[in-house]
């Protein structure tokens, strides 16, 4: 039976809010004949406190699925300043602390890890892991989710001369080139990789699970056309261009209303920028079981992003594809790859990020589109869904491609 490491610091099971991309591989390698040990924070990112580990304790273990789950204790956090950094290292720490001896008792015994895979954004645990399968010799890979330091360079305004930057600059070259697979989720991003030292790379995008995401009928027509935004509340997400789009729909007095689900640090401003409108609701995060009955009960799905050079090419978000299995018109402000895809396959309407005037339109066209037309845009999603987004296929080529690399 292959032995599988999988780190990940942000990592979810299905009761708790955040993404569960890591839980649902895991699971279907295990019934595919793997033993699986995931290991990440108990420290959710989501709600910004601890779910499992009560004090003293700093590390706790379960077994959903049959998955061996490790949680562990890390430094809170409330907002993305010096205790961030803190978060991140003590996840580092702890990693070291448990993984060092495990893997040595592992190479004594013949019990160790066949593999090792780290999933990003958190390069310092991909780093740390990476640093621990060379010293015993195991094979690793590693998910690329977000790409940092880029997404510092071209969000946060930081000079590639910044000594954050090049620390992290220095770690993901040096992870990309010893890398045994690279597994990128935006396709946009491989020549990103490729660039920057990566050789061997395999594009496995986020999707849903179809067990989970199943088609629904559009809600029938209704006086409240519902648009439904699900996801992070931070500064990446654009949000009050589309408090500022609500404002002008709710002055042409068109009955849509917009629902924010999810929680982050940009949260309680929003709340404030929206507290004069009638249109616009907040709800906390639930977990990722539940969000398929919340999102069928919304007319469309809107995904938002401000204008960043990264995200057009190096996104895989996973709202967008749980919406296209469910089967729902879809709303964009992502130039490049997003928009694109929605626009070619007509899926739903775009606009540009940071412009509330054309996201407003955007709805608007999507609130005044026949019934017959959202229709064929929910089945155009859907055959999309199980084609190319689908986690069933997803999983199965994640099990194929860990076998290559271990040589089975």
């Amino acid at each position: 039976m292959p032995r599988l490491w999988l780190i990940n610091q942000f990592a979810n099971t299905p009761d708790l809010p955040g993404h569960t991309r890591q839980y649902e591989v895991a699971a279907s390698l295990v019934n595919n004949g793997w033993d699986v040990s995931v290991f990440s924070s108990d420290f959710n990112l989501a709600q910004r406190k601890y779910r499992r580990l009560r004090f003293p304790q700093l590390a706790s273990k379960e077994t959903p699925s049959g998955i061996h789950w490790f949680w562990l204790w890390v430094f809170p956090y409330r907002c993305n300043n010096w205790r961030r950094q803190l978060n991140m290292l003590s996840f580092c720490f702890h990693l070291a602390l448990r993984l060092l001896p495990t893997g040595l008792f592992g190479i004594l015994t013949g019990k160790g890890p066949n593999v090792i895979l780290a999933s990003s954004p958190q390069l310092p645990a991909a780093f740390t892991a990476l640093c621990i399968a060379r010293l015993y010799h195991i094979p690793f890979v590693l998910e690329v989710r977000d790409l940092w330091p880029q997404v510092l360079i071209d969000q946060c305004g930081k000079s590639r001369n910044n000594i954050l930057v090049r620390l992290l600059s220095f770690m993901e070259s040096y992870i990309y080139s010893h890398s045994s697979q690279l597994v990128v989720l935006a396709k946009g991003a491989v020549s990103y990789v490729e660039a920057r030292g990566a050789r061997h790379i395999e594009w496995l995008p986020n999707g849903p699970d179809l067990d989970l995401f199943i088609p629904t009928p559009l809600p029938p027509e209704r006086t409240n056309f519902k648009v439904l935004y699900a996801g992070a509340h931070g500064v990446a997400n654009g949000l009050d261009n589309v408090i500022e789009a609500a404002r002008l729909l709710e002055n042409k007095s068109l009955p849509i209303s917009i629902q924010f689900l999810g929680d982050g640090p940009e949260k309680d401003k929003l709340i404030q920028l929206a507290s004069d409108l009638n249109s616009v609701t907040f709800s906390e995060p639930v977990p990722k079981s539940l969000i398929p009955e919340i999102m069928a009960d919304a007319d469309a799905i809107l995904l938002s992003l401000i204008d960043v050079p990264l995200f057009r090419y190096a996104v895989s978000p996973n709202k967008l594809y749980d919406a296209y299995a469910l089967g729902r018109p879809v709303i964009t402000t992502v130039p490049g790859d997003i928009n694109t895809e929605v626009e070619s396959y007509k899926l739903g309407f775009t606009a540009l990020p940071g412009i509330p005037e054309d996201l407003a339109f955007a709805i608007q066209q999507l609130f005044e589109t026949s019934i017959l037309e959202r229709k064929a845009m929910a089945e155009r999603a859907v055959v999309l869904s199980k084609t190319v987004y689908s986690r069933q296929l997803i999983n199965v080529r994640f099990n194929a491609l860990l076998r290559t690399v271990i040589g089975q």
